[in-house]
């Protein structure tokens, strides 16, 4: 029920004659709630020869069941632990421009130094090659430490960097609150929403033919190239998708009221 076309899978789980454990299930409905689908399937032998009314009565129950699971303390706790698991966390602050621009020119001079401790201990020819690189070091770090052009471009540079920090941040924020809404009754409405988007005007009569190595494929290729979650659905039947298509609505409307 909390995923595109995922009414089917929770219609399919959670009770014992059809080969699921219910506490598994608990396990898994803040997983499926969030990223819109859930590995549990019944046992589909059992489920293909049950009766249509026995298909329903199943279905029903379990969205029931559903239903009174999201609604308790225990989902609405693990719900909200990993809301918050999720949550990005703030860019860590380096400090300010001209507090960022003293830590460069301090670890410019500490680096030349180590630089200069290691040449000493160098053969002369390689003193003599490492000249050059010392006098670049050297020529940087005073250019920085003089020129103010330098100084503040390099200080604007610190900005922006913290300013393009602080908008990545507030991004990942608003997409984490669109995926986790404080309420979850909120996500439930978007997930039922899509299944019944998905679910509607499936045509179970549709003609299935044999395609490679023997899987049944639709004879339409229109339909062929559907989403696994709207096959899914043409899978479950007629009777199974009816039912729990009127089960969502009743849902949604009841939480639309609120």
């Amino acid at each position: 029920m909390f995923g595109t076309g995922a009414a089917i899978v929770f219609a399919q789980t959670s009770m014992a004659d059809f080969g699921l454990d219910e506490n598994v299930l608990k396990s898994r409905i803040v997983n499926s709630l969030t990223y819109g689908s859930v590995p549990a399937y019944p046992n589909k032998k059992l489920f293909r020869e049950a009766s249509p009314s026995a298909q329903a009565g199943f279905i029903k129950n379990t969205l029931s069941w559903v239903k009174t699971y999201t609604e308790s303390a225990t989902f609405k706790s693990d719900y909200e632990k990993q809301r918050q698991s999720a949550k990005p966390s703030p860019p860590i602050s380096k400090g300010s421009p001209d507090e960022q621009f003293a830590k460069f020119q301090a670890e410019q001079r500490q680096n030349l130094e180590t630089m200069k401790k290691n040449v000493a201990t160098m053969s002369p020819d390689m003193k003599k090659q490492m000249q050059g690189a010392i006098k670049q070091m050297e020529t940087s770090a005073e250019m920085s430490a003089k020129d103010p052009q330098m100084a503040a471009m390099l200080k604007e540079g610190y900005k922006q960097n913290a300013l393009n920090e602080q908008k990545d941040y507030e991004n990942r924020l608003n997409a984490w609150g669109k995926k986790y809404p404080a309420d979850p009754r909120a996500l439930i409405a978007v997930r039922l929403h899509q299944f019944l988007e998905l679910s509607q005007d499936i045509p179970f009569e549709a003609k299935l033919v044999p395609g490679v190595r023997g899987k049944m494929k639709f004879a339409d290729p229109q339909y062929e190239a559907k989403s696994s979650q709207w096959k899914q659905c043409f899978r479950a039947g007629r009777v199974p998708v009816q039912t729990a298509r009127a089960f969502a609505q009743e849902w949604l409307s009841q939480i639309e009221k609120k």
